[in-house]
């Protein structure tokens, strides 16, 4: 009986020790076990190239041979693209197309403040019993507000168009 108290005591002992220096013993988080060996891991400068290390090779074939661009010795297509007149006066007709349909928008968008600044105060007035002549008024501002919309969404509509016709 003895006997079996100290095997029970012994194995909560080191299970308790076991137990409590698992998390020391843990892999590095995100790295699971034997990414050190793991042959599709890339290992940056450690990996051979050609049988020798880099840094460390011995050829001197290409020693005086840089990297240099992929254009080296022809025109780079971007310069070649907008040496052209033609497609530079391309290129700035579209931006005065796309610059005139920002304002058109922005014109379109201050009118609808306008607007709704307007049908706001008409409603201030009817509630506090204005006079008739001031909500005549009103309502003829809101007309010219409403026409200055509609002209605005023509001009923006147009625009779209010009922009369209263009590109």
């Amino acid at each position: 009986m003895k006997n079996l108290r100290v095997v029970i005591l012994g194995g909560l002992l080191t299970g308790s020790l076991v137990i409590a220096g698992t998390p020391a013993m843990a892999d590095p988080p995100g790295k699971h076990k034997g990414w050190e060996t793991h042959p599709g891991l890339h290992k940056g400068w450690e990996k051979n190239h050609h049988g020798s290390v880099k840094g460390h090779d011995d050829d001197d074939r290409y020693e005086d041979h840089y990297r240099h661009d992929a254009y080296y010795g022809r025109p780079h297509y971007r310069d070649h693209y907008y040496r052209s007149t033609e497609v530079r006066n391309g290129v700035s007709d579209v931006r005065t197309a796309r610059q005139a349909l920002a304002q058109d928008r922005l014109e379109l968008k201050n009118n609808r403040q306008q607007l709704k600044t307007d049908r706001a105060e008409l409603r201030k007035d009817i509630r506090s019993g204005a006079s008739r002549t001031e909500i005549a008024q009103d309502r003829a501002a809101i007309r010219q507000d409403r026409q200055k919309v509609s002209a605005s969404r023509k001009d923006v509509r147009e625009s779209r168009k010009d922009l369209k016709l263009t590109r």
